[in-house]
């Protein structure tokens, strides 16, 4: 379920979460502005074994959530909160988490013109939540060696990695999202580990598209036709 009038997702939250490892089983993991629940109902089905938790600012989407978590019988592994994200910290959520990820507004708040409708304006432009504080809180809500993961507009990758140098998150790897053969890269996913420092690695490109035609092996396994 989603709003039929209002944000609604697109294809970015399921090449995010298709690119999770696999050893994340197990783990306790967080979305950041999970809107209606789409990331956290897909790790869940992936995860039965992992305590996912999304937090949503806006009432009416973290609503949504809370019915698709029950509706697809996820209860027992997911949980959704109703905060602002900068008012979440360990003592709040039973500790730290294994992994973080976000699907975040895209544009900065002076950019752009501003969608009048307050639900799509939130989820797409940096008013209530920006890059720079996702990493910070991140840094915050993560235990040692977690890992944090976000699928951004490629162009603003310099911005991202600006952000976690001002944390103890160093980049892990990164991945070019296009979305068909011989296009520019439209979506980065960005993947940091907290007190680890590595190489960065640019893993190979994901097409969501060829000939035309949905390339179903960017979907995660568990959500395969």
């Amino acid at each position: 379920m989603q709003p039929a009038k209002g944000y609604r997702y697109s294809m970015d939250p399921f090449v995010l979460c298709s690119q999770v490892p696999s050893t994340c089983s197990g783990d306790r993991i967080l979305d950041i502005g999970c809107g209606c629940g789409i990331i956290p109902v897909i790790l869940g089905y992936c995860f039965p074994q992992s305590r996912i938790t999304g937090v949503e600012i806006q009432t009416k989407l973290a609503e949504v959530a809370l019915k698709n978590i029950i509706n697809n019988k996820l209860e027992h592994a997911i949980s959704i909160v109703n905060k602002d994200i900068k008012n979440i910290h360990p003592e709040s959520t039973n500790g730290s988490f294994d992994l973080i990820l976000s699907n975040p507004p895209y544009k900065k708040y002076n950019t752009g013109r501003l969608n009048p409708d307050t639900q799509k304006a939130i989820a797409r432009h940096e008013i209530t939540m920006n890059i720079k504080s996702i990493a910070v809180k991140a840094e915050t809500l993560l235990r040692h060696k977690g890992r944090f993961m976000i699928i951004f507009p490629s162009e603003r990758l310099a911005d991202i990695e600006q952000a976690v140098q001002a944390t103890s998150i160093s980049p892990e790897w990164i991945r070019y999202i296009h979305t068909g053969q011989n296009k520019t890269p439209k979506r980065v996913i960005f993947s940091g580990r907290k007190n680890i420092t590595a190489r960065k690695r640019i893993l190979p490109p994901i097409y969501l598209s060829s000939n035309n035609s949905m390339d179903m092996n960017i979907l995660p396994k568990c959500i395969n036709p």
